[in-house]
């Protein structure tokens, strides 16, 4: 009978810690690294720019297209546990090429996630102090906060994985009951919770709602890291599934409640005018002070989101390490801890100085962490398009294939394509409902088909000298993975 094997055997070190995390910390971590109160800073706002009062409808949109994408990754997650989440699915149903771009694709996705929020981190911590009374040119003051940002999580994150995941938690617990208490205000201050300027629908653009849809689905990204803990999670077959749905719909239920809160409060016209909304919604209401708990909240998301980001994408190097697809050491875990050390600081290095380089030669920190965050968003539509394309072909491998399935893997894969569709293509061929990019954004599709194609180059370069590896890529894991039982049952009665 084919097994997997029961935790990853490194060459120096001892493995990740097996079945430590309750269902709450494992449900922390894509909570924490979809960043939902740091989303809700200005995304919403963005959106409006687009949609103008049916806003939340394209917010309603994005969370039934990322549940979607939820349900084919929660396939995976109840038959297979491992540290791999996405590449050791896909590799399972799609072979080592397509998982390789998965991996490479989070890989992209978790780093400049992590770059952006150490840049939110700084941005938003800098004007908490400058509230205080500290001067905002303050280098060295900045310097310490990209170094707190970048380099605390990290200590964090070796340090012991069930102390990060309960800071991360209660982190964006915390963030997420300040920003309600917001919306709540705003429901008694108006005297209702109709609003019928948006619940009307009139005037409804569908060319705005759609590219609305598009801007949103980038505050849902991250919600598939608790795959990641498929080997320290108590129950991953139960725990790992729910994680990934419920934060994708918990969360998408938060952001239709503040972003109807904040057009409701404001106005559609005052709304178009808001510089820091969240903040200055507070003041509307009569809670001006409220302002300081929420920057102070969306600086905590920013904190837990670069944790979560070292979470997953370190053990996303591991896994890839395990393979050879990238170098061994970054299978190393502590001795003490059971953490990837070595991967961990692998992430949380470039994290940490890419911010500080940018803004030492003189860019400016809030554009870079929209664009570090956008090139982000490019690696996740990969792997969310190739895992709902996977979904339904390991099901039909087990012989447990469902319309549903096919359905949904369809729908979650175009998806995604029409997603990078709409932030590529229509920089040559602009058109009146979807614009042409510029600058910097203009370039980013770019950036990552390059970095795609340079993971794809070393794929083919690993797979000509060491093919037996290849062969055996993704076959470690907690679980028994039913379908290496049916092909190998299949292949012993023939």
């Amino acid at each position: 009978m084919a097994t997997a094997q029961t935790e990853i055997r490194p060459e120096s070190g001892i493995a990740l810690q097996n079945r430590v995390l309750s269902f709450p910390e494992v449900l922390a971590q894509s909570v924490a690294n979809m960043a939902p109160s740091a989303a809700m800073a200005l995304l919403p706002l963005f959106v409006f720019f687009s949609a103008g009062n049916d806003a939340w409808l394209s917010f309603g949109i994005s969370v039934l297209i990322l549940l979607v994408v939820a349900y084919c990754a929660a396939q995976f997650a109840t038959r297979i546990n491992s540290a791999g989440s996405f590449y050791v699915w896909v590799t399972r149903a799609l072979g080592p090429g397509a998982g390789s771009a998965a991996g490479w694709g989070l890989v992209l996705g978790y780093l400049f996630t992590g770059i952006a929020c150490v840049l939110g981190f700084e941005i938003y911590g800098d004007n908490l102090l400058v509230g205080f009374g500290l001067s905002p040119d303050n280098h060295v003051v900045r310097g310490l906060l990209y170094v707190v940002g970048g380099l605390a999580p990290a200590i964090m994150a070796v340090s012991d994985i069930k102390i990060s995941q309960r800071v991360a938690f209660i982190l964006e617990a915390v963030s997420v009951t300040i920003i309600l208490v917001l919306c709540v205000a705003v429901y008694v201050h108006a005297g209702g919770v109709v609003d019928t300027h948006q619940l009307s629908l009139k005037g409804a653009k569908t060319g705005g709602i759609v590219v609305g849809m598009v801007l949103a689905i980038f505050a849902f990204v991250g919600f598939e890291s608790a795959g990641a803990l498929g080997q320290e999670a108590k129950d991953p077959a139960r725990s790992v599934p729910r994680a990934i749905i419920w934060s994708c719909g918990i969360i998408g239920v938060f952001y239709l409640i503040v972003v109807y809160a904040q057009i409701y409060g404001f106005g559609d016209a005052a709304f178009a005018k808001a510089s820091a909304p969240l903040p200055q919604l507070a003041s509307v209401v009569g809670l001006g002070e409220l302002g300081h708990f929420i920057a102070i909240g969306i600086t905590c998301s920013m904190f837990a989101c670069a944790l979560a980001c070292l979470t997953a994408g370190s053990r996303m190097l591991l896994s890839l390490g395990h393979d050879g697809l990238l170098p061994k050491l970054f299978t190393h875990t502590s001795r003490h801890t059971h953490a990837p050390d070595v991967a961990i600081w692998a992430v949380a290095i470039p994290m940490t100085v890419i911010p500080v380089a940018y803004i030492a030669a003189g860019s400016g920190d809030a554009a870079l962490s929209s664009e570090e965050g956008t090139l982000a968003t490019y690696g996740f539509m990969l792997a969310y398009g190739l895992v709902a394309i996977a979904a339904p072909v390991y099901l039909a491998k087990l012989n447990e294939g469902k319309a549903l399935a096919w359905i949904f893997g369809i729908l979650g894969a175009v998806t995604m394509l029409f997603v990078f569709y709409v932030n590529w293509i229509p920089t040559a061929i602009p058109n009146d409902i979807f614009p042409a990019l510029a600058g910097t954004y203009a370039k980013l599709p770019y950036v990552f088909l390059v970095w795609t194609a340079i993971g794809l180059a070393w794929y083919v370069v690993v797979k000509f000298t060491k093919p037996d590896m290849i062969r055996s890529a993704a076959t470690w894991g907690d679980a028994v993975d039913p379908a290496a039982e049916a092909e190998e049952a299949a292949h012993r009665a023939a």
